[in-house]
């Protein structure tokens, strides 16, 4: 019998196929997509994980993990990627995102802490960079939506590094912010020792942390605990905060002691973000990921407003995932360590004398 999962995803092929001629050609539609199987060929992604969630007993290889707090875990879960008919040509046809695939968590496996280290660097020193890139996920996420993104993540970066997701207890509700947010906050001693972990193992430099939504506040509090117990400079190599739910102000104050360390910041924003501005609402000050006017810039990071490239995506908050543009750039930035100076797509811009960089469609012009 077929998931409720896979049959929303069939539907929504069968739509996407019917409505293909309203339609013309859209923007970016050059862009080039993530790597996919072919049109019949189903592939199997295993990515690590490292969680404090509560395990349940007997449940779903999505389920295995809960919203309640728990003890540390480590093991590795598999995503299987099944191709939807013809919708890859679809996608570089329409100006918003649509699924290519049904991706279903096919496997959830633990292991006892001494084989994860073990395995780890070993499979980070197959990639010919010893690169691990550590996703930190933001607000009302599952650890079954943590690990099939995480799995999309790793199967783009194509082999050039390994995707290590660190999967809080989030409770996975809407209506649970106050409460995840104390989760984040509840999480940061295992997230900075998990860094200082994989500093040791693999060397500091290799270690990049991808900190998305709230995710980036537990990232940027774990690193203020690494820089109190730690006396070796830097403590990761980089730090990627993309659509970050924290105080634009209180970040700014905190940045002079990120800076040291990281080898680099990157900080993506986007004025077409939805829950953040919700957020602002709710906190009544600018959040860093919040793009345009409010559009966060300083000395000792790089930052891409993705505003100018359009929504694509109905909350336009997880456009690392959705937006073809955007995901394209965080690829290239996770590996080949080139600054934005050197990155296709972007331009430079600049603000009260300030420069920052727009990801927009090649053919859109000032």
């Amino acid at each position: 019998m077929k998931s409720p999962r896979s049959v929303v995803s069939a539907l929504l092929a069968v739509f996407w196929v019917s409505a293909w001629c309203f339609f013309p050609a859209a923007h970016g539609a050059e862009a080039t997509p993530g790597p996919t199987a072919a049109a019949d060929e189903k592939t199997e992604v295993q990515v690590f994980y490292a969680t404090d969630r509560k395990r349940g007993e007997n449940k779903p290889a999505g389920e295995t993990f809960g919203g309640e707090r728990g003890e540390t875990r480590f093991g590795r879960c598999a995503v299987q990627f099944t191709p939807i008919p013809f919708m890859d040509e679809v996608a570089k046809k329409v100006p918003f995102y649509v699924p290519t695939d049904i991706d279903e968590i096919s496997s959830v496996e633990e292991m006892e802490p001494e084989e994860f280290w073990r395995l780890l660097p070993d499979s980070a020193r197959e990639t010919g960079t010893g690169s691990v890139v550590v996703f930190v996920h933001g607000y009302n996420y599952g650890f079954d939506r943590n690990c099939r993104m995480a799995a999309e993540l790793q199967r783009s970066l194509a082999g050039k590094a390994i995707v290590l997701m660190f999967s809080w207890p989030s409770n996975a509700g809407p209506v649970e912010y106050v409460r995840d947010q104390a989760d984040i906050e509840w999480s940061v001693p295992f997230l900075a020792d998990l860094l200082a972990r994989l500093g040791e193992r693999i060397g500091p430099s290799s270690v990049q942390l991808l900190a998305h939504s709230l995710g980036a506040r537990g990232s940027l509090f774990a690193l203020e605990r690494l820089g109190a117990d730690l006396e070796v400079r830097p403590v990761i190599g980089r730090l990627v905060l993309m659509a970050p739910d924290f105080d634009s102000q209180t970040f700014l104050e905190l940045l002079p002691r990120i800076v040291p360390l990281t080898v680099d910041i990157t900080l993506y924003a986007s004025s077409n973000d939805t829950p953040l501005k919700v957020s602002r609402q709710l906190s009544g000050y600018p959040r860093l990921g919040e793009g345009g006017e409010l559009l966060t810039i300083a000395e000792g990071m790089e930052t891409i407003d993705v505003s100018g490239s359009g929504r694509y995506q109905i909350l336009g908050h997880e456009y690392f995932y959705y937006h073809p543009l955007a995901k394209e750039d965080l690829i290239a930035l996770l590996t080949t360590s080139k600054d934005a100076s050197q990155r296709a797509g972007l331009r430079m811009k600049t603000r009260d004398g300030a420069s920052y960089w727009e990801i927009r469609w090649p053919e859109a012009s000032d």
